[in-house]
């Protein structure tokens, strides 16, 4: 495997120290193995059933995996607000979000690669999964978090012995803290630049979610997929693990994907409904679902082609409409935090009629627990 820059064609050898093509394009992968039924552990209820897909050469040895006991989370079904839907419990990964699925993946291949610190920016999640994962590996985490975070997952993070910065201001600033120390690090001491946005690999992990649904589902793909949408890698990811099986013709389409953004934050949806291929300045507003308060997507343009390509859409919910779903969701029995409500705040604005005589299931990925960041 390689990474490419689709900006200029430029590739780079996976143990790069450069987290961008010197262009300014994002790196996606290049060569990752395709998806076969015939590869799959069956005995093995992690993510690394998929292992043959998750392939790490060139790294020397292909080494062993670590774990924490991510993914293969439960498929539950439910009527939510009147709708019949599944509910993806992605929130019961280890950590308690997705985000574990691409953390344990670029991890064990920093690992391998003798990388013995590394920096990241997150709203939360994904730097408790980094932290989480750094402590398995015995690699050294410092994390950059917006100022406002949820006490509790500053208080996660730290707990697993990362170094926490806070920083005042917008999301971008903290991604640019996060940058500015890894340059001045200038790779000393092993240093690497952890992003789950930046790094492609963290997209492998992700894929897991499209090849666990088509088990889950008895080898057929759903009918849309419905979840939250930030920076939108986990959108990619499923893109990416649904177009695998469809190269192998396990499936007959791609499921339709709707990401939901909040709409004090949505440069996804407003791009989405001006018919842009790619987003434009916005305000980064106050919103419940501080898991999408992203301003400007890194990887956007990818993330509207992939929704393009599959025929769904880009939605935005007002901050109502999350408290309101959020309580529905618990009372049901789901306590997630509310940036995975909006994924049930989104059921009213799907075109369930144009798409009734379609076969198969709704699914809703439920990405965090509530117990991150709770809400009365």
């Amino acid at each position: 495997m390689n990474l490419h820059c689709p900006a200029c064609g430029e590739r780079y050898p996976l143990d790069t120290g450069h987290w961008h093509c010197t262009c300014g394009g994002v790196f996606v992968i290049e060569g990752a193995p395709p998806f076969r039924p015939a590869d799959i552990t069956e005995n093995e209820s992690t993510l690394w059933r998929y292992r043959a897909a998750l392939s790490f050469d060139p790294v020397p040895a292909n080494p062993s995996p670590m774990t924490l006991g991510e993914g293969w989370t439960p498929l539950i079904s439910a009527n939510i607000g009147g709708h019949s839907v599944l509910l993806k419990l992605e929130s019961l990964n280890p950590t308690g979000s997705f985000k574990d699925r691409g953390a344990v993946v670029l991890m064990t291949l920093l690992k391998a690669q003798g990388i013995s610190r590394v920096v990241e920016d997150s709203s939360g999640n994904a730097g408790a999964a980094l932290a989480a994962y750094g402590a398995r590996a015995g690699i050294a985490v410092t994390l950059y978090v917006p100022a406002h975070t949820s006490p509790a997952k500053r208080a996660q993070i730290a707990a697993y012995g990362a170094t926490l910065v806070p920083v005042e201001g917008p999301r971008e600033r903290v991604a640019a803290a996060a940058q500015a120390a890894v340059a001045a690090s200038n790779g000393r001491e092993g240093t690497r630049y952890a992003s789950h946005v930046y790094h492609p690999v963290t997209l492998l992990g992700l894929k897991t979610v499209a090849y666990e649904l088509w088990e889950q589902l008895g080898g057929c793909a759903p009918a849309r997929v419905v979840l939250p949408v930030g920076q939108g890698t986990l959108l990619l990811g499923c893109f990416l693990g649904f177009s695998d099986l469809l190269a192998a013709g396990l499936i007959e389409r791609l499921p339709r994907l709707y990401g939901v953004q909040a709409a004090t934050c949505a440069p996804l949806a407003q791009a989405y409904a001006a018919g842009a291929c790619d987003v434009s300045p916005v305000a980064e507003g106050e919103t419940l679902a501080a898991g999408v308060r992203v301003a400007r997507p890194i990887r956007s343009v990818a993330v509207l082609e992939a929704v393009r390509s599959s025929d769904g859409a880009i939605l935005a919910v007002d901050e109502s409409s999350i408290a309101e779903a959020h309580a529905t969701l618990a009372r049901a029995g789901f306590y997630v935090e509310p940036t995975a409500a909006l994924t049930a705040a989104a059921l009213e604005h799907l075109p369930w009629e144009a798409e009734a005589s379609e076969d198969g299931r709704t699914i809703l990925l439920l990405t965090g627990n509530g117990l991150k960041q709770p809400f009365l």
